[in-house]
């Protein structure tokens, strides 16, 4: 089986005789439409792009979940300037491996070169979990977090808010099915109404990158305007509340929630944090396609960073500044919380206007969905090419000469996520959202901290340690690996067992991964070579 971190090149007619290059990095993020005459791309499109990827589903979800759990105001702004931190040092330490290999293919290519014996296994586990765990993981996150905000736009209310109704119970009840039953045992309304929302959700996304590539990419560009301006409106209105409520905010800021905090709560809050920075490396799955890159990246990483963190520290401060701590203290573990954007509305402009903004939240979150399912699709393609799929790569890497699309690896994406928002996301008793966000970002901070890790390996070999154009400083890489080491160690300490489902989820699908290794790559690839040698050596006998 080849490697998949292979680049393919697709050539095709653009209608006005300027025959184009689409290069598929077979972990890229964002595949690359790139003329011939090499005008590539510069510091401000990586910075908008950058930015684009990282604010995604998880400022409007998180904060009042971080908040409920850790209580105080102050510490809550502490631990998203920690996650922005962390953030930077891993974005500077792949500036450095950006600049060391200069092409595209981000981990897959870093691990091979830092990992290079047993042969390929930490890129081959790295392909294997980014295209079956990772990448599905983060769009089943974010398309959970969108049906919640399509309920509430239909229902004006929160899905727990309806168990509650429903039961005839109150947030401080210990019954509510919620906190107890797995998604099999519960009623199909409101969980599994919400679930096959998200796959409505899904569905209506993978159709229209069916149909068009062109098409897709405008409605992707006006979501995308819709996301910025709704979060810029959050950050805003957010002074707005400060000044009009200073009551309600002045009591917010001087005390903190009611209920105990122990380091377990602020073991939860850890990969929610990053599951909302995710997205920082994103140009690294890029570089053939800016001019440059080594120098290009430095601004473009750094300074993307630094305004996604600047954005999240002003949506936090909105969020406590004007939503009632009272609407946030429930029962430990009922996610009512997952849905703060749409209380923050309701305190500033009413029940009647909320419903407004929260359709363009919606939106928003439909934008970052958008974006995964069209990187994605592209990713399967690049996998298909290098024979990942046993039997089926001949039909997945294969373009729809109509629509010129992806449609079979579209589809099976469809499928697999669905698959998963159904048969896992109802097997566990803890919040969709928790469970995939967790699973993606703790399989991706295993191979974070592995690369972290491969970047001093690789300078250690380096002959003659050459003079680098850009060699990140000791003690960022420090920071970097620390913070790896704590997010993967730290995750464990939970005081549910529960909670640590999506670990044992992502180690599971780690094992079969390294199987698969073994079987389909270094067993299989051994047996053919030998079968070669055997018939190589039969002809040279007649």
């Amino acid at each position: 089986m080849a490697d998949i971190n292979d680049n393919i090149s697709i050539y095709e007619n653009s209608g006005d005789s300027q025959e184009v290059i689409r290069s598929i990095s077979s972990i890229s993020s964002e595949p690359s439409i790139t003329p011939r005459n090499n005008s590539l791309l510069g510091v401000f499109y990586g910075i908008g792009m950058n930015v684009n990827n990282m604010i995604g589903a998880g400022i409007v979800s998180t904060p009042g979940t971080v908040w409920n759990a850790v209580k105080s105001p102050g510490i809550v702004l502490s631990l998203w300037l920690i996650g922005g931190i962390i953030s930077m040092a891993g974005s500077l330490t792949y500036v450095e491996l950006g600049a060391i290999h200069k092409i595209s293919g981000g981990e897959t290519k870093y691990l091979q070169t830092a990992y290079p014996n047993p042969k390929l296994l930490m890129s081959y586990l790295f392909s294997f979990m980014f295209v079956l765990v990772i990448k599905p993981g983060l769009l089943c996150a974010i398309l959970q977090i969108g049906a919640q905000y399509f309920w509430y736009t239909i229902t004006g209310e929160t899905y727990i808010q309806t168990y509650v109704r429903e039961s005839n119970k109150t947030l401080s009840d210990d019954d509510i099915p919620e906190l107890h039953s797995i998604g099999w045992n519960l009623p199909f309304s409101p969980f599994w109404l919400v679930t096959f929302l998200a796959i409505l959700l899904l569905f209506v996304i993978t159709v229209y990158h069916m149909l068009s590539n062109k098409w897709a990419a405008i409605i992707n560009q006006g979501l995308a305007i819709i996301k910025l301006t709704t979060y810029s409106i959050i950050a805003i209105a957010g002074f707005y509340g400060l000044c009009k409520n200073k009551e309600i905010s002045s009591d917010n800021w001087k005390t903190q929630l009611n209920g105990n905090t122990d380091i377990a709560e602020y073991s939860s809050t850890i990969l929610l944090i990053m599951f909302t920075y995710n997205g920082w490396n994103n140009l690294n799955y890029s570089l053939d396609e800016f001019r440059n890159p080594e120098k290009k990246l430095i601004l473009s990483n750094s300074i993307s960073v630094a305004i996604v963190t600047v954005m999240y520290f002003l949506v936090n401060v909105a969020f406590i500044s004007v939503v009632p701590k009272e609407k946030l203290a429930s029962k430990d573990k009922i996610d009512n919380h997952e849905t703060i954007a749409a209380e923050f509305f309701n305190q500033l402009f009413g029940n009647q206007f909320t419903r407004i903004f929260t359709f363009l939240v919606l939106l928003s979150i439909m934008g970052t969905a958008a974006v995964e399912v069209w990187s994605g699709s592209r990713v399967i393609v690049a996998a298909a090419n290098s024979d990942f799929f046993p039997k089926y790569s001949q039909k997945l890497k294969n373009w729809n000469e109509r629509f010129n699309t992806p449609i079979n690896a579209l589809l099976a994406q469809f499928v697999w996520c669905s698959f998963l928002m159904i048969f896992v996301g109802g097997s566990f008793s803890i919040s969709n959202f928790k469970l995939f966000s967790n699973l993606a970002s703790y399989s991706y901070w295993i191979f974070y901290l592995a690369t972290g890790i491969g970047l001093l390996l690789i300078r250690r070999r380096s002959e003659n340690n050459e003079k680098k154009f850009f060699k990140v400083p000791l003690p960022v890489v420090g920071i970097f690996i620390l913070g790896g080491v704590l997010i993967l160690t730290f995750s464990f300490i939970v005081d549910d067992a529960l909670q640590l489902s999506p670990i044992f989820l992502s180690y599971g699908f780690l094992f079969i991964a390294l199987i698969s290794w073994y079987f389909f790559y270094y067993w299989w690839d051994t047996k053919k070579k030998q079968r070669e040698s055997a018939i190589m050596g039969i002809a040279a006998n007649q």
